[in-house]
């Protein structure tokens, strides 16, 4: 029986994680100040209640983040500057709902911007490569495929015309949440086809504005867009 005053963690799965969520949250608090060390293994466990392993797997998980460090025969400190650490797109406060909505509301500020910069940055081989994005897909629906893939190429394609690798670095990183997979699984046979014909559509609206350098139309486009495929994935989510 654990001893009262212990965090109550459970033997669930990732047990790792959750210790070192834990961590994280003091050590994003202060509680743990940069350059102190950390207590020892043994401490940890008593601590949380839990095995070595676990420990090992929190403590890599936080050296993964370029939170903590460790020196050989001295133990884990603190990192002294933590203001670097990786972005990630998740969060256990939120529902699976709330996940996706702003997970969505990200991408749709960011790619309005992707297209209006396109608009007016795009160069020729850019505009060949949209077009043959629009075509891929096309291609992809004819033979019955999600054309999900192809849905990320035409994006990517448009962030590439901006000629800012953040923006096509980014973009990548959100890959699993461009495309409004949830809502494409559930619908029937019946149903498919027309919201299929509909993407190639607004895409085909957002290629012909950036093709003719219209980044207000560009940006319009992509906006009407993305908040209808956020409203069709929240959706989805929903039922």
């Amino acid at each position: 029986m654990r001893e009262s005053g212990k965090p109550t963690l459970g033997a669930r799965p990732k047990l790792g994680e959750r210790v070192a969520d834990q961590l994280r949250e003091r050590i994003q608090k202060g509680e743990f100040s940069p350059g102190e060390q950390l207590p020892t293994e043994n401490a940890l466990v008593e601590m949380f209640g839990v095995s070595r392993t676990v420990i090992r797997e929190a403590v890599s998980s936080l050296r993964v983040d370029g939170l903590v460090k460790a020196h050989q025969g001295r133990g884990v400190f603190v990192c002294e500057d933590i203001s670097q650490q990786p972005f990630r797109l998740c969060s256990k406060d939120l529902s699976e709902k709330d996940h996706m909505e702003q997970a969505m509301e990200l991408r749709l500020h960011m790619e309005v911007s992707n297209a209006e910069l396109a608009a007016v940055r795009r160069t020729d081989a850019d505009i060949r490569g949209i077009e043959a994005a629009l075509e891929k897909q096309h291609a992809a629906h004819l033979a019955g495929d999600l054309g999900q893939t192809e849905d990320f190429s035409f994006h990517l394609a448009i962030a590439n015309a901006t000629k800012n690798s953040y923006m096509v670095d980014f973009l990548r990183f959100l890959g699993p949440f461009i495309i409004p997979a949830n809502a494409m699984h559930q619908m029937d046979q019946e149903e498919l086809p027309g919201y299929q014909d509909s993407l190639r559509k607004e895409h085909s609206i957002i290629a012909e504005a950036i093709k003719s350098g219209d980044a207000s139309a560009a940006g319009a486009g992509m906006r009407n867009h993305l908040r209808r495929g956020l409203q069709v994935n929240v959706g989805a989510t929903n039922t």
